[in-house]
């Protein structure tokens, strides 16, 4: 017996939708299972955007970290860069990786929303694929709370030491040393984050209401997506 939302819910506005996913994404998904995606790709960019101007100085340790992070890797395998490209190669990186942020609902939307469509497929709920890429891009909000708890650990902790991303994650990679831990691990604590569950989750409940099928049928699809998104990180990481 499918356990799916099928109360006739009033349609919210696309900022009280953004909000109310990370609570009652059921809700959401129910009264908005008609709804476009692009005003909430448009929407969810334009905070993201904000946020990253507004915290800049505050990520700014653990982007430098992350970027440090890799050149230790690359020197451990013989590519050690000269002082002078290092510090070209940090300011670079940081402006590569808050670019990369600013379009993360487009980017999570997109590739989320063909992985979402695989997994539902797989686990036998029929969506289209627009369908699954609004639940992805919805799915992402939990990425901007993300931010916001980087940028208040980097306002309240001490980020002298900080040797990665993954030191401001809210899960178990944050207890791992990131410079001699495998990176494939690091990749598969860094998928148990708080921030990820709770993409999983949201996920999860979209594809149970929109597709019509139990919650159960809605965690498998999304936890198969995880599983493919995971190893597109993975097969790199073994590689490194």
């Amino acid at each position: 017996m499918s356990d799916y939302t099928t109360a006739t819910t009033k349609q919210g506005s696309v900022w009280e939708d953004l909000l109310e996913v990370l609570w009652a994404p059921a809700t959401v998904f129910d009264r908005s299972r008609s709804r476009g995606v692009g005003m909430y790709l448009l929407v969810l960019s334009g905070l993201f955007i904000v946020v990253l101007v507004a915290t800049q100085g505050l990520l700014q340790p653990y982007m430098d970290a992350n970027y440090d992070l890799q050149v230790i890797k690359m020197a451990e395998q013989g590519q050690k860069l000269p002082a002078e490209a290092v510090a070209q190669g940090r300011k670079f990186a940081g402006y590569f990786l808050l670019v990369t942020w600013a379009f993360t609902a487009v980017f999570s939307g997109l590739f989320g929303g063909i992985t979402t469509w695989l997994g539902a497929k797989v686990a036998g709920a029929a969506i289209p694929v627009g369908r699954a890429v609004f639940i992805a891009t919805l799915a992402s909000v939990p990425r901007l709370v993300s931010l916001l708890a980087t940028a208040v650990q980097g306002a309240v902790l001490d980020t002298s030491n900080v040797k990665s991303l993954f030191d401001a994650s809210i899960g178990p990679a944050r207890f791992v040393d990131a410079v001699s831990t495998s990176p494939a691990v690091v990749a598969v604590l860094a998928s148990l984050d708080l921030f990820t569950l709770w993409n999983v989750l949201i996920t999860a409940v979209g594809v149970s209401v929109l597709a019509r099928v139990s919650r159960g049928t809605g965690w498998l699809a999304s936890f198969i997506a995880l599983g493919v998104t995971l190893l597109f990180t993975l097969v790199p990481a073994a590689l490194a």
